[in-house]
């Protein structure tokens, strides 16, 4: 084991201690992810609390994808790279960090993604955008949904201050979608309308997950 590794795993120890201890935090079914094999975590995103309590409750290590504008500062850069984040630009796409994204897939790592692209901005689940449909149909991943309860009420847009609320992460079964015969033929529109579909896909499992 590298140190990096030695790294986020002591971090990923302190998110998993500070979740049950501050927030009398629950995780439901986490045996449900896969240890093997590239796997895309698709979550919800309410709060900035999201990313390191998702990774807290995953068993194996995972990678994120997180906005650019974050990676600005020297500290931050570093501490982000070492919790293995990976810049992403969240207007107009970023090719490189989708490439980015495929590359860990394909090596078979665990990457968190968050198919609604922001926060949500009153803890309901938002559309999907594409963008998670093109990584899904690039890669074949099997897809895990994951929902987080709680967060936008423990640390709500404009504080910096988490509240003692109570949360609960749920993992959902994992599944593939199941691209048309002729996936590999599709152009334009018919194409986008795909990647469309899957991030509705997953975005109704995400809803149909519960907090107990």
């Amino acid at each position: 084991m590298n140190q990096g590794t030695l790294w986020y795993q002591f971090c990923r120890g302190i998110y998993r201690l500070y979740f049950r201890l501050y927030h009398r935090g629950r995780i439901l079914h986490g045996e449900r992810l896969p240890m093997e094999g590239g796997v895309i975590l698709a979550g919800n995103h309410v709060s900035f609390l999201d990313p390191p309590l998702f990774g807290g409750s995953c068993r194996r290590e995972a990678f994120y994808m997180a906005r650019d504008t974050l990676f600005r500062n020297p500290v931050a850069n570093w501490v982000l790279r070492s919790w293995n984040c990976v810049p992403i630009k969240r207007e107009g796409g970023d090719i490189a960090a989708m490439r980015t994204a495929l590359r860990l897939l394909s090596e078979g790592k665990a990457v968190l993604m968050f198919p609604e692209g922001t926060r949500s901005k009153d803890g309901k689940l938002q559309e999907a955008r594409a963008g998670i449909g093109m990584i899904v149909a690039r890669s074949r991943a099997t897809i895990v949904p994951i929902r987080i309860f709680g967060a936008d009420k423990a640390m709500p847009r404009g504080t910096s201050i988490p509240r003692p609320v109570k949360m609960a992460i749920a993992f959902g079964e994992p599944f593939q979608y199941p691209f048309p015969a002729n996936m590999d033929e599709l152009r334009g529109e018919p194409l986008k309308a795909v990647y469309l579909d899957i991030g509705r896909q997953i975005m109704q499992r995400i809803a149909a997950l519960e907090p107990n």
